[in-house]
């Protein structure tokens, strides 16, 4: 790569997430580095913190969740939000995004992150049915929250699907929102990649203390309409069911990976890009950064690995030697209102 007193390169960086603004942050740090960075989103908000989005359940506000925007305010950034990019072109070194206009590059970024996936099951995507990974998703849960219980005239029963970390925070924030919430976990115990049995049993008896059901070994088989076509219950594997008029599905991401896929490089047969560890893709030309990146067979799913990709990325792009580690499992936080630490 060239180095930072040569002329400017363009780096084209599709996605706006957290990862993407770590990458950015990172390659400005040298006020010197001459570089053009364009950053494509496909969201009409700046980078965010995701991991706070619950918070908006509570009323939280959004702008609370905005990463800090003085990175964009070097001359040398320019970023476009509410556009997404729907191919690339490898053999030009142009994108070609939705609003119909190309951007070329010298080194292009993916950072495209992730979304959430549903159960395939029937009634998935009944009114009421929501997952919870943007600005505009907990928007739509709290509104219709507010919206649902003032035309039942009670408060309203939660259910969220899946009981990792995600989902355990989300019916915390139903909890503090004055929705009854009820977590449905497929596995033996909460957050089973983390917790053993006995850690778990602490963690499930502070949620039940505070009024928040679980369920585990539990699988859903089908959600059910009441007369106006929105959820009203769920049914279950063992022939039991619950009623519910909100429903949070929390049950894993899938990298976005579609644009890679589609342009020819090589892509995880489970998903994620592949990419080594200076975080470069089968295309020498194109990084991959974040949950939409693949390294040693494993994707990205915790925010420590997607910023230190982030800052590989940036570092190898200025001419550094640095690699990525490894994937970093550590956890330490509170959650629910118990502190959590996991370490190895």
């Amino acid at each position: 790569m060239k180095d930072t007193t040569s002329p400017p390169h363009e780096i084209l960086v599709v996605g706006a997430g957290m990862a993407a603004h770590r990458f950015v942050e990172r390659l400005l740090r040298d006020p010197g580095a001459a570089v053009r960075v364009t950053v494509i989103g496909d969201e009409g908000h700046g980078p965010y913190d995701r991991s706070a989005l619950v918070g908006v359940l509570t009323g939280r506000e959004v702008e609370d969740l905005q990463l800090d925007r003085t990175v964009f305010r070097d001359d040398r950034v320019r970023l476009i939000r509410d556009d997404r990019v729907l191919r690339i072109d490898r053999s030009a070194r142009v994108v070609r995004t939705r609003s119909r206009r190309s951007y070329s590059y010298d080194v292009l970024v993916l950072a495209t992150g992730s979304f959430a996936g549903r159960v395939a099951v029937s009634g998935a995507r009944l009114p009421g049915c929501f997952v919870l990974r943007t600005i505009e998703d907990a928007e739509s849960v709290r509104d219709f929250v507010d919206s649902r219980s003032r035309a039942l005239g009670r408060p309203l029963r939660g259910v969220v699907i899946g009981g990792g970390q995600h989902g355990i925070e989300t019916a915390a924030a139903l909890d503090d929102a004055g929705v009854g919430a009820t977590i449905v976990q497929y596995a033996d115990r909460l957050l089973p990649s983390l917790l053993d049995e006995a850690a778990a049993d602490v963690l499930r008896g502070a949620l039940e203390e505070r009024g928040i059901a679980v369920r585990t070994r539990t699988r859903t088989t089908r959600l059910d309409p009441d007369d106006s076509g929105a959820v009203t219950a769920l049914e279950f594997q063992d022939g039991t069911f619950q009623r519910a008029d909100l429903v949070v599905f929390t049950v894993g991401v899938r990298p976005r990976d579609e644009l890679a896929r589609n342009a020819g490089l090589d892509v995880h047969p489970q998903g994620g890009v592949i990419v080594d560890d200076h975080c470069t893709t089968s295309d020498p030309r194109i990084l991959a950064i974040g949950e939409a990146a693949c390294v040693d067979g494993r994707c990205v799913d915790a925010a420590a690995s997607a910023y230190a990709m982030a800052e590989v990325a940036a570092a190898r792009l200025l001419g550094g030697g640095e690699r990525f580690g490894g994937h970093r499992r550590d956890v330490h936080r509170t959650i629910a209102g118990v502190d959590l630490a996991c370490f190895g």
